[in-house]
């Protein structure tokens, strides 16, 4: 299985996931011209995507699906609240529910509910051949289940958005920085080392901080803040931050070693 972002943060956010034949968009929220790009280098192009799944309806997710229909006329995947809250979209939609798994093409999905300020938000679980990769990109707080979907996870995809010093001291207004922090905002980068440490496995090769502001973090301070408290894990895996916009960054399970896991259930 191979992970490709095209960028994470308010300015948009897209990941693909490629496994045999199959090749599943999560989230459309760059500009419709870098994610044609994007998706054209990873050797995907016009029709060639088996669907595309929305985590949630704000425009840092959504910004090219619209247009995207046009190239990749497929099934575009979400909740009953996130399609009814992007009804203009002109896109075949398909309900997927929380916690309920499904396969598309060769690979299985399972999408967890997640606390945001979004109709019906989830992330996204994606598992081919006895490997696992979370995404979670927006949760103000986590959850049993995302805790549980953490777990054995080959590649964590998870969101480090801010920093409390920056938070604290930025330009932000009171109102924002308290939903920002909030049980439907965002995951800071102190909450997000914490929860890897709790969660992570010995499977876990390799972790990504994701939707990292632009104005309350930096890729070094979210980078130390996780590498700081999992230290003293017994195999640390490698951190990387994802670049918010215009550059991508891949992962291939054919690179890391496999190791005998039991299955989870959802």
């Amino acid at each position: 299985m191979r992970v490709t972002s095209f960028g994470s943060g308010s300015n948009g956010n897209a990941f693909l996931v490629q496994a045999g034949s199959t090749a599943l968009l999560i989230d459309a929220g760059v500009p419709i011209r870098l994610l044609c790009t994007g998706l054209r280098l990873a050797g995907v192009g016009d029709g060639q995507l088996t669907a595309a799944l929305i985590t949630h309806e704000h425009i840092d997710h959504v910004r090219a699906a619209a247009q995207l229909c046009r190239y990749q006329p497929v099934p575009y995947l979400a909740t009953e609240g996130t399609i009814g809250a992007l009804r203009h979209c002109p896109a075949d939609w398909t309900r997927v529910s929380a916690s309920a798994s499904l396969r598309v093409g060769e690979i299985d999905v399972t999408p967890i509910a997640v606390s945001h300020d979004a109709a019906e938000p989830v992330g996204f679980v994606v598992e081919h051949d006895g490997v696992r990769v979370s995404l979670f990109t927006d949760l103000g707080e986590t959850t049993e289940d995302v805790c549980s979907a953490l777990s054995d996870s080959s590649l964590i995809v998870l969101e480090s958005n801010y920093d409390e010093q920056m938070l604290r001291s930025g330009p932000y207004p009171a109102h924002l920085k308290r939903r920002i922090r909030g049980p439907r905002g965002h995951l800071g980068n102190a909450d997000c080392a914490d929860l890897l440490a709790a969660h992570m496995s010995d499977r876990t090769s390799d972790v990504w901080l994701a939707h990292l502001s632009v104005k309350n973090n930096r890729p070094d301070i979210a980078r130390a803040s996780a590498e700081m408290r999992l230290g003293g894990a017994a195999a640390c895996p490698t951190i990387s931050t994802v670049p918010r916009f215009g550059a991508s960054i891949s992962w291939d399970s054919a690179h890391v070693v496999a190791t005998p896991r039991q299955a989870s259930l959802f």
